[in-house]
């Protein structure tokens, strides 16, 4: 009994030793691990990556701030002043920085029975007898055009971009306008300042065609749907390139640009040969081939839109404003096809 309790004993105290010299070389090979650590530039290196900003926003959101000297109204009312917009005319059409009108139908009111169609009936008859009677100078107003119900929206994504007198391509959007207005399209110009979005977010002028997207999609939301969305620009051509002499007049030649990366693309470039094809038969030669470059153009948004360029930095606002004109023309006859 008495050497199976010193067996009992020895083998504890094996045992024990060997767990002691077990963690004791575990021990020690932490201890040599840490030194070599602090020997070599380890925890330096670690110190310096952390130090690095790009360390931690691969872990953290950060988020943007926008330049503080930009004012909270500035920022509600969409940058409204547009130094770009440099003409002073009376505008027909409407703009963006106004309250959206949304056209409805009037319904008629079923309680007062067929006075509606009474009343319509009187309108024509009176309408006829006032055709018929002879006007004199003083008594003959200006004829309202015929609304066509069908409404474009206009924009511009570089809109800085300039002509020979210093007119910019929203001078020519805008006369575009009121040519288009005058002949029943009713029409939405946008003028909120892009070149003020881009700056208050941090992005740069090649990024335009982000700002320019934002902006035609709230008008999607605010307007509703388009007959026709046009992002128009000029383009850098020299001065022979440029314009057309035709009919006693200058034109700036006009031409249409395609986003061959679009979604849209082959309905797009379809829409705008049938356009090209309208205008240059009022005007020959008016029109430079269609354009298909290795782009989006925000054109994956709506197979209603087209890019148009009118004439080039060389051209003088006159010549502009002629083909503005005829351009009208041309979207009046594609729209009423």
């Amino acid at each position: 009994m008495t050497n199976i309790k010193a067996l009992s004993v020895s083998y504890a105290i094996l045992r024990g030793c060997f767990y002691l010299r077990t963690n004791g070389k575990i021990i020690l090979k932490l201890g040599l691990l840490i030194a070599f650590l602090f020997i070599t530039p380890f925890f330096s290196g670690i110190g310096e990556i952390m130090k690095h900003n790009g360390f931690l926003d691969a872990f953290v959101y950060r988020q943007h701030s926008f330049d503080e000297s930009i004012s909270i109204k500035d920022e509600m009312n969409l940058f409204s002043h547009n130094a770009n917009l440099t003409i002073q005319d009376d505008f027909k059409f409407q703009t963006t920085q106004e309250d959206p009108e949304i056209k409805q139908d009037a319904e008629p009111d079923q309680s007062k029975g067929d006075t509606t169609k009474q009343d319509e009936e009187k309108k024509e008859t009176n309408q006829s007898k006032q055709e018929n009677e002879p006007q004199t100078d003083d008594k003959k107003e200006p004829q309202k055009p015929k609304d066509t119900g069908k409404k474009v929206y206009i924009y511009n994504t570089h809109q800085s971009e300039t002509y020979a007198g210093g007119e910019t391509v929203m001078d020519a959007a805008a006369v575009l306008g009121n040519e288009l207005e005058e002949r029943g399209i009713h029409v939405v110009l946008e003028t909120a300042n892009f070149s003020e979005y881009l700056k208050a977010r941090g992005l740069d002028y090649n990024q335009s065609y982000q700002a320019s997207k934002n902006f035609m999609n709230d008008a999607l939301v605010n307007y509703g749907g388009f007959d026709l969305i046009i992002d128009f620009h000029r383009d850098a051509i020299p001065r022979d390139a440029s314009y057309l002499e035709a009919n006693g007049k200058t034109y700036a030649k006009l031409m249409p640009v395609v986003g061959g990366l679009s979604t849209n693309a082959e309905v797009i470039k379809k829409n705008s040969s049938t356009l090209s094809d309208i205008i240059d038969k009022k005007v020959h030669g008016i029109m430079r081939s269609v354009m298909v470059r290795e782009a989006y153009y925000n054109q994956s948004v709506s197979d209603r839109m087209m890019l148009i360029e009118c004439g080039g930095d060389v051209n003088p606002f006159d010549e502009v404003k002629n083909s503005m004109d005829v351009l009208a023309d041309g979207i009046y006859d594609y729209l009423m096809r």
